[in-house]
C-alpha cells in the first residue's frame, strides 16, 4: 500500500489564554479606568473583567459619588488627563455635555474647576457602553474573602456571589480617615456631635449659629468650609491644624511646568529641598509663579521618590511631606474665596495644635488643645473630622485585606504608605517576592511612587499596569498548528 502524505494548508487551534480573566476590587475612578481599558485595549487577550464595588455606579468611589453641588475639584479640567490617550475627554465632555451651562460658577480666571459629582458623571458615561455590553461585569457586593485556589483567585462576595479569576487587582482607594485618640473616649450623645467631613450625615444636626470646629487643614476642609458656606451657615468655623500650614492657591496665567528635576543626584531630602528652592527663585525672577515648579515637580515625582534610600524617604515624610502637600494639592479658586471672605470677616479662625481632649456640658463641647504655646479650651457644638486618610496598616481596614495579609499574599508598607508592591504595581508578598498575578492600583500602591493621589498619575500608573497584563497574557498564549495527513 503506497502512502502519500500531502501538504494542506495549515490549521491553527488557539488554547485558553492564560490570566485573561481579570476581577478588580474597587470601583472608584481607579477600578472604573482600568476596567475601561482592559476591555479597550485587550480585546483579544482579556477575556473576562469583573468588578467589585458595592456602589451603584462605577467610576465615583467616595470622592466623586457626592450628593451636594459645593464641592469642587481642585484640578483645573484642562489639566485632569483622566482618560489615556484622549488627556482632553473631561475638558470636552464639560463643554458638549451642557454641564457648564448650569454650573458657570466652574469658570474662573485659573481654568474651569468643575463639582466633583460632575466628574463622577463623566466617568459613568465613559463605562456605561461596556457595561451596557457585557464587557465589563459590576457586582454590588462588598468582598468578605480572597483565596488561592488551583493558581487562581477566588473572590467572596458578601451576598454568596464568587469569582474566579486568573488576574486580581486590588483597587481599594483610600481608606477611612485617621481618628484623633480623643474622639474614642466619648459618651454616645458626645459622639453624636462629631461627623466625618464625607459622612452622608455629616451637616445634618449642624445649626444655622452653631460654631464649628473642622480637624484638619487640608483640602477636605476647604471642602467643609464650602459646604457650610452653601448651607447659609453663620456661625463661626474653626480650622484646626497641627502645623499651622493650609492649602496654597493655584496661579492664572496658564504657564507651562518650570524646571528640570531628572538629574540622578537629587538622592536626599535636603538636596530634593535646595533644587526646589532654586528652581523657584529662577522661576520667579522670570515672572513665573512657583505653581510651575510644582507642575514640573509633580511630573518627576515618582523617578524622584525612587531614588531616595529608605532613610531619606523616611526624612521627606517627617519634615517636608506636609509642606509639599499644602503646595502641591492646591485650592479650587471657588474654595480660596471661600476661605480668604471668611478670614476677612472673622467668620473663619486658624487654630494650631493638636486635639488631646473633648468633653461635654450643656451648652455642647469643650475641645482640648495643645500647642507649643501650652493648653487652651475652645467650646463649639460640632466638631467635624477633615482629618485625610488613615495609611497606617492599610490591610487592617478591610477584612478580607487582612485575610489577605495572613496568608501572606499582601503586606503593609513600613512607612505607613499603603500597600507593599513595585513599580510594575506587583504586590510584594510576605516573603519580599513580587507576585505576577496580583496587582496594587491607585493610592494604596504609594510606597512604590511616593504619591499617587491625582487623577493623571493614577491614569498613567493604569495604563502600564493594563498593558502590562495584556502583554503577559499575549506572550502566554500558545498556538498549535496542526499539520494534517493524507
Amino acid at each position: 500500500m503506497l502512502k502519500i502524505r500531502m501538504s494542506s494548508p495549515r490549521l491553527q487551534a488557539h488554547m485558553p489564554r492564560p490570566g485573561s480573566r481579570v476581577a478588580i476590587i474597587g470601583g472608584g475612578y481607579t477600578g472604573a479606568i482600568i476596567a475601561k481599558l482592559l476591555v479597550e485595549r485587550g480585546v483579544r487577550d482579556i477575556e473576562e473583567v469583573t468588578v467589585f464595588e458595592p456602589r451603584e455606579q462605577l467610576g465615583c468611589g467616595l470622592a466623586y459619588d457626592v450628593r451636594n453641588i459645593d464641592v469642587r475639584l481642585n484640578v483645573a479640567a484642562h489639566r485632569m488627563r483622566a482618560i489615556p490617550g484622549s488627556p482632553s475627554a473631561f475638558l470636552n465632555w464639560l463643554q458638549t455635555s451642557g454641564t457648564l451651562t448650569v454650573d458657570p460658577d466652574a469658570v474662573t480666571r485659573e481654568g474651569i474647576f468643575a463639582r466633583r459629582r460632575d466628574f463622577g458623571r463623566f466617568m459613568q458615561a465613559q463605562l456605561a457602553p461596556h457595561l451596557d455590553s457585557g464587557a465589563v461585569r459590576h457586582i454590588r457586593n462588598i468582598v468578605r474573602a480572597v483565596e488561592r485556589e488551583n493558581e487562581q483567585w477566588r473572590i467572596c462576595g458578601a451576598e454568596g456571589t464568587i469569582v474566579m479569576a486568573d488576574i486580581l487587582i486590588l483597587a481599594t482607594g483610600h481608606p477611612p480617615a485617621s481618628r484623633p485618640p480623643a474622639v474614642d473616649r466619648l459618651s454616645a450623645s458626645a459622639t453624636s456631635r462629631i461627623k466625618d467631613v464625607l459622612a452622608a450625615d455629616g451637616f445634618n444636626e449642624i445649626g444655622k449659629c452653631d460654631p464649628v470646629l473642622v480637624v484638619g487643614s487640608g483640602l477636605t476642609a476647604i471642602d467643609a468650609l464650602c459646604r457650610l458656606k452653601a448651607l447659609g451657615h453663620t456661625g463661626t468655623v474653626s480650622l484646626l491644624s497641627r502645623t499651622g500650614l493650609m492649602p496654597r492657591p493655584h496661579a492664572g496665567g496658564g504657564f507651562s511646568p518650570f524646571g528640570d528635576f531628572s538629574s540622578t543626584d537629587l538622592t536626599s531630602a535636603k538636596k530634593l529641598l535646595s533644587k526646589v528652592r532654586a528652581t523657584i527663585s529662577d522661576a520667579q525672577a522670570q515672572g513665573i509663579p512657583w505653581q510651575s515648579v510644582f507642575d514640573a515637580l509633580r511630573q518627576h515625582a515618582p523617578s524622584l521618590w525612587q531614588a531616595l534610600p529608605m532613610r531619606e524617604r523616611q526624612k521627606f515624610l517627617r519634615r517636608l511631606r506636609r509642606w509639599y502637600d499644602v503646595h502641591r494639592y492646591r485650592m479650587p479658586p471657588q474654595g480660596a474665596a471661600v476661605l480668604e471672605l471668611g478670614i476677612d470677616t472673622g467668620r473663619v479662625r486658624l487654630e494650631t495644635g493638636d486635639l488631646v481632649s473633648i468633653t461635654e456640658d450643656k451648652q455642647g463641647l469643650i475641645a482640648g488643645l495643645k500647642s507649643r504655646a501650652g493648653r487652651t479650651e475652645f467650646r463649639c457644638r460640632h466638631i467635624l473630622l477633615a482629618t485625610g486618610p488613615d495609611f497606617q496598616d492599610y490591610a487592617a481596614h478591610q477584612r478580607f485585606l487582612l485575610g489577605m495579609q495572613r496568608d501572606g499574599f499582601i503586606r503593609s508598607d513600613p512607612l505607613g504608605l499603603g500597600l507593599a508592591c513595585d513599580i510594575a504595581g506587583r504586590a510584594i508578598t510576605a516573603a519580599g517576592t513580587p507576585n505576577s498575578t496580583l496587582f496594587i492600583a491607585g493610592p494604596p500602591a504609594r510606597p512604590a511612587f511616593g504619591e499617587l493621589t491625582g487623577v493623571p498619575e493614577i491614569a498613567a500608573q493604569a495604563a502600564s499596569l493594563v498593558d502590562r497584563i495584556i502583554g503577559c497574557c499575549a506572550r502566554e498564549t500558545r498556538t498549535i498548528v496542526i499539520s494534517p495527513t493524507v
